[in-house]
């Protein structure tokens, strides 16, 4: 009895867990913009004009994006955007803000570049280049510059002590 009891807590443990990477690869990609363009042979949609993308709870903002379809399949996944011009990330705990910024949907991270500030609850960080792997939650910033240092604010969190 204990072993079958086993055998079913693995088998929804399982279903449980394909079902959360089914849905998180099948989540769709909304975009919007001022002017769309598409180029049909090298399979690359561009947004030009207060351009946003907005999967589930990540959404990116610029001035331009340039969306890059897999070129082997006509299932239209999206497997790599760039933003160009004022762009804005948020997630459900952060937001960064630079240049330019590469979100590379396979590899599932983000590379933002040029005067990056990244709020995480309320802390921030402020460089050149920020890079955010969702896969390991882990967010690194540095400076193009050795001899620049990247800078960091902790807010302490307040206690209600009376």
């Amino acid at each position: 009895m204990k072993l079958l009891i086993i055998y079913i807590k693995i088998i929804y443990l399982f279903f449980f867990l394909l079902m959360k990477v089914y849905a998180e690869e099948t989540i769709p990609i909304d975009i919007t913009s001022d002017e769309m363009q598409w180029d049909d042979n090298k399979r690359i949609a561009y947004a030009i004009g207060n351009a946003v993308a907005i999967q589930g709870n990540k959404k990116i903002t610029a001035a331009k994006l340039i969306v890059y379809l897999e070129k082997n399949n006509d299932n239209n996944e999206i497997i790599l955007i760039k933003a160009e011009g004022n762009v804005v990330f948020t997630s459900i705990d952060e937001i960064a803000t630079g240049k330019i910024a590469t979100y590379d949907l396979v590899k599932n991270n983000i590379v933002i570049e040029n005067n990056v500030t990244l709020k995480k609850n309320d802390n921030i960080m402020k460089g050149e280049i920020l890079k955010i792997d969702f896969n390991t939650g882990i967010s690194q910033i540095n400076n193009k510059k050795e001899s620049e240092k990247v800078k960091m604010r902790f807010l302490p969190k307040k206690s209600d002590k009376k």
